[in-house]
């Protein structure tokens, strides 16, 4: 590859690569939408049901990101050109997936309403249940992530769905470039740091919106005007943590 502007081309190739696997997943999720409508005369939102597994989706194709690395390098891109490439395709990813989702919902939704009398039940994604299980809770934070019914504010569910994709796909090339550079127990180490700080981002983000905390958490209490802020520095120490791992790694030749 010639080095003019290499990371333009590694943009692209990420971009519609993970694109073709979010098609993939959005496909399959569509399908089965129309198939649970067999089995009653209601379903969930496709957008809602998106929202809860494109987060799975993309924290699982973070972990994945590392093992570009090797190819580019392989054929003459360097790790910062690489490093630049993955980061704006997973801006790219996390601007345009919420769109697809909206815009597939609202389709499916105008035309399955418009031949029959079927209703989609409204998402309630922020009842959250505190029974005393930390693990439990953990879990169940990181899946329930903050929720804003598009119907309610376009804008805000758009955004907040963005920076959902956007903090797990992060998330997940940490700790794929953690567990490529270093040994099982740092790499195991790293996935304990990272789920810490995603279950930060979503108290951050819930006390921003209002939205329920659970009790565990409930002493991490920031008003929106410094929790955003500590949001997009909590993205930029991921963001460059990644490139500090990966700027000198020994490639792993196969």
């Amino acid at each position: 590859m010639k080095n003019h502007r290499n990371y333009l081309k590694v943009t692209l190739d990420m971009f519609v690569i993970q694109l073709m696997w979010a098609f993939g997943v959005l496909g399959v999720l569509l399908i089965v939408q129309i198939f649970k409508l067999f089995f009653g005369n209601n379903t969930d939102q496709y957008y809602s049901a998106f929202f809860i597994i494109a987060n799975i989706f993309t924290f699982v194709i973070g972990i994945i990101a590392i093992h570009f690395l090797p190819y580019y390098v392989e054929n003459g891109v360097t790790r910062k050109d690489y490093f630049k490439g993955a980061t704006l395709a997973s801006i790219g990813l996390a601007i345009i997936l919420p769109f697809l989702a909206w815009g597939i919902s609202a389709l499916t939704q105008l035309i399955l309403q418009s031949i029959s009398s079927l209703t989609f039940k409204e998402p309630n994604l922020d009842a959250m249940t505190n029974d005393g299980n930390l693990v439990g809770d953990i879990i169940q934070f990181l899946i329930l992530t903050p929720y804003v019914n598009p119907e309610n504010n376009l804008i805000l569910s758009l955004g907040i769905f963005s920076l959902n994709i956007l903090m797990y796909y992060l998330a997940g090339w940490l700790i794929g470039a953690a567990f490529y550079r270093y040994h099982t127990v740092i790499g195991l180490g790293f996935i304990a740091m990272t789920l810490a700080v995603l279950t930060l981002v979503n108290v951050l983000v819930r006390n921003t919106l209002n939205l329920p905390v659970l009790e565990n958490y409930s002493f991490i209490d920031l008003p929106g005007n410094i929790a955003i802020p500590v949001i997009v520095l909590i993205a930029l120490i991921l963001i460059g943590s990644i490139r500090s791992i990966t700027k000198d790694v020994t490639i792993k030749m196969h």
